[in-house]
């Protein structure tokens, strides 16, 4: 298994133990995404999953479409991540190449890209409702690792916002979330 894989599966998990734990009446509350509710980040996340399923199913790009909720928040989440786990369980699917979000890739170079959404994602909610984002400093230290490079092409698509400034003896996750233009103080 890559460490790719295992980055990104371990984050979609500590995603996965945000969302299984979101009470009933928190889904409209606002997530720390400017304009979007706590659904609204899940629909985004899971939507996220299954254009990396389908890129690891067909080797071929799909791009990211928020995930229908018609059916319930929980049910989509967990429909899209069962659906991502599977596809990447397969014998050498994280090899597949293609053409895919930023040109010729494999998919386990997606996977080191997307680790960051499942990071970002978990403290977005968690920190919007009250709750433990369940997420690890090596996982953050490994989506910072993975971001090095990319993270002007990634604010001049939309994908992250402008750093915010944390101390530079801050803890990984701290660090990370100031990357992805999140402050980790509000």
């Amino acid at each position: 298994m890559s460490q790719n894989l295992r980055n990104y599966t371990k984050a979609i998990y500590g995603l996965d133990a945000v969302v299984q734990r979101v009470p009933d009446d928190q889904w409209g509350s606002a997530s720390k995404c400017d304009g979007w509710s706590v659904q609204d980040v899940v629909a985004h996340a899971a939507g996220v999953m299954d254009a990396v399923a389908a890129m690891a199913e067909t080797g071929q790009v799909a791009f990211p479409q928020d995930a229908d909720v018609s059916e319930g928040v929980v049910a989509a989440w967990n429909r899209s991540r069962d659906r991502v786990l599977g596809a990447l369980d397969k014998p050498g699917a994280v090899n597949k190449a293609g053409e895919y979000w930023f040109g010729p890739s494999t998919i386990d170079s997606i996977l080191g890209f997307s680790q960051y959404d499942g990071i970002a994602h978990a403290w977005d909610i968690a920190s919007a409702i009250g709750m433990d984002a369940c997420s690890s400093q090596d996982l953050a230290e490994a989506a910072l690792v993975s971001l090095d490079g990319l993270g002007d092409g990634m604010r001049a698509l939309g994908l992250i916002a402008d750093p915010v400034e944390v101390p530079p003896d801050a803890d990984a996750m701290t660090r990370f979330l100031g990357a992805t233009g999140r402050n980790p103080d509000s």
